[in-house]
């Protein structure tokens, strides 16, 4: 089992143009971004992610896993395009792209805000891995959605998309310019906006997450700021024993989403 070999050059108007989607403002005009690997690729056509074409290297078929994802291609028509390995690396984010790059759709994002739902707000989060980290959480734990706002890394960042290991395609994204906004979105569908302070007297094992319920988590260098916690109902901190200063905004938001999904699992 093999692809024909149909692009060779990193030249090709097709391939200059799948590199363009490493830039933030043109996966926005486009609506459009880069999806490397198998896993990645597995899960956008589990989830009916829109693909549009797909850039393969004789490399996908070293293993039964690559020749399996190549059939579902063909089976579900997608446009597929057999380039040498040169090329698909050149535009490729990672150094071994696992013999597959897809051009996939943004998903569309709408939250679903009836019953008692949990959702995490993220402000300022600059880091992919943390973003990252943050959506795959929220898709383990069973949330609602991420509101993201302010000066936040673009979750369809391809270090973003690794990190996320597939949750991106189930977690709706949806983003306001400020965090006072966000808040105020929330607010008026009656949720409670709890927020991590590592200052706060109260305990996140003190606070119940039942109801309607926003976690708020802040940038990895500077928090939250005074004037957005004052907007919050509650601020709890996550007890630690250890000499830590502090856990980076993945880990936090991760913690805190464990512990609203304790609490609320019985329900």
């Amino acid at each position: 089992m093999t692809i024909e070999i149909t692009i060779t050059s990193r030249r090709n108007a097709r391939i200059l143009e799948a590199r363009k989607l490493k830039r933030h403002l043109h996966r926005e005009e486009k609506g459009r971004f880069l999806l490397e690997g198998v896993r990645g690729i597995e899960d956008a056509l589990s989830t009916g992610a829109r693909i549009y074409e797909v850039l393969i290297s004789p490399y996908l078929f070293r293993n039964a896993r690559g020749r399996a994802l190549y059939e579902r291609l063909v089976a579900a028509g997608t446009e597929l395009y057999g380039v040498t390995e040169e090329v698909l690396e050149y535009v490729a984010d990672t150094d071994t792209p696992q013999g597959v790059v897809a051009i996939a759709g943004i998903p569309d994002s709408d939250l679903c805000l009836h019953g008692s739902p949990l959702v995490v707000l993220a402000d300022e989060i600059r880091d992919p891995g943390n973003l990252g980290t943050l959506i795959r959480s929220a898709d383990a734990f069973g949330l609602r959605g991420i509101i993201l706002s302010g000066d936040v890394v673009d979750p369809f960042n391809a270090k973003c998309v690794r990190a996320t290991m597939g949750s991106i395609f189930r977690v709706p994204l949806v983003s306001f310019k400020r965090a006072e906004d966000s808040i105020k979105f929330l607010k008026g569908h009656e949720f409670s906006i709890v927020a991590a302070d590592i200052k706060a007297d109260t305990t996140c094992y003190d606070y119940d997450f039942r109801g309607k319920c926003g976690i708020l988590v802040g940038s990895e260098a500077h928090g939250l700021t005074c004037e957005i916690l004052k907007l919050c109902d509650q601020t709890v901190r996550i007890p630690m024993i250890g000499d830590a200063e502090s856990l980076n905004a993945g880990v936090a938001g991760s913690i805190l989403m464990y512990e609203a999904y304790r609490q609320r699992r019985s329900e």
